[in-house]
């Protein structure tokens, strides 16, 4: 029986699985994304790691069978087979998809209908149906080679009129050339970066399932939230949960500023596995994610330091998120500028890994 309280239950069910359809946000993007897909176009879901991109994904195909009377099919590309979830091959890749689409066949009754093993989405143009397709985790096909993710990618995205792909494409410096000109600049592709959560959006994802536990974070606790994540959803939801987790298992009423503040500390941070995990994932970020450039400005914007900082690099930061020029030029979320701090002053050292 779990010594939590329960609404450190509750928080951990959000980190872990799908999101409820009441607490999902982005809502218009996901709207505006559906009718891309169901107005003719492709879609291509971008951003860095643990910023929604699944999770609005999933909603985008959602809505648009809901639009449309169609069906959705999802894939993982990340093999589950392998602990590193790298697909071996790009014929691998296909056995997957066709695996799925003969699933999907069979359970719309069209078992009359065979899968080309080589261009697995082709049979679906002889369904009437308006059908979508995700896949999940591009990034894997890295693996593959540049050519052979190209071939791959070109393979899947020449679809039959009434079969409309929706992707998710991670920022990488090692991909983001690629991507761009395989997905981005393709005829037919609408593309995205996720954005950040409402304040509005912020309240609901933090607020519901704390009253339905008696607890309510209070505005200024609220507003601490803010500040340390910066709006991302899978930020904020770690911290109440760390924050959860110190709650006396029968306590009810307001959650204050001070129960947020106190858990911004790398040594309060390394005690648990969601601590950890949040400063392993700006880590990996700034480290192996990020361009020269952009992890350059990301250390001069941290220590407050003063250099030339390059347009490029603040345009695409602010598009995934982690830069504002609202007040001025700075970091989004004291969590993330507190991190690149550490690693500007040499306080967290780190090596340059791939993806």
């Amino acid at each position: 029986m779990s010594e939590l309280h329960p609404l450190a239950d509750r928080y951990l069910d959000l980190l872990y699985d799908p999101v409820p359809d009441a607490l999902r946000a982005r809502r218009d993007l996901e709207d505006a994304l559906a009718a891309q897909l169901t107005g003719g176009n492709h879609v291509c879901i971008r951003g860095f790691w643990r910023i929604g991109k699944t999770t609005l994904l999933k909603g985008v195909l959602a809505r648009a069978c809901e639009r449309s009377g169609g069906a959705a099919i999802f894939l993982d590309l990340r093999d589950p087979d392998r602990p590193d979830g790298l697909p071996p091959s790009a014929d691998a890749v296909l056995a997957r998809l066709s695996a799925k689409v003969s699933d999907f066949l069979k359970a719309v009754g069209a078992t009359e209908l065979t899968v080309d093993p080589k261009s697995p989405l082709t049979v679906l143009g002889e369904l009437a149906a308006p059908l979508f397709v995700g896949l999940d985790e591009v990034l894997a096909l890295h693996h593959l080679g540049a050519e052979a993710m190209v071939k791959l990618l070109d393979l899947v995205l020449t679809t039959p009129k009434n079969v409309k792909v929706a992707l998710v494409a991670h920022r990488h410096r090692d991909v983001d050339a690629l991507f761009e000109t395989a997905l981005v600049q393709r005829p037919g592709m609408a593309s995205a970066f996720v954005p950040l959560i409402s304040d509005d959006e912020l309240v609901t994802l933090v607020n519901t399932p704390a009253q339905a536990e008696g607890v309510v974070f209070s505005n200024e606790a609220l507003g601490a939230l803010a500040e340390v994540t910066g709006n991302r959803p899978w930020e904020l939801v770690s911290f109440c949960a760390l924050a959860a987790m110190k709650l006396p298992k029968g306590f009810s009423g307001e959650v204050g500023p001070d129960a947020i503040d106190a858990l911004v500390n790398l040594d309060e941070l390394a005690g648990s596995d969601e601590g950890r995990a949040l400063v392993d994932n700006a880590l990996r970020v700034l480290v192996t994610a990020m361009t020269p450039p952009e992890r350059a400005l990301c250390e001069l914007l941290a220590v407050g330091g003063e250099g030339e900082v390059p347009e490029d690099a603040i345009a695409s930061l602010e598009a995934a998120g982690l830069v504002s020029t609202t007040d001025g030029l700075a970091l989004q979320g004291a969590l993330f500028a507190g991190i690149v701090q550490a690693v500007a002053s040499g306080a967290i050292k780190v090596s340059v890994e791939g993806p």
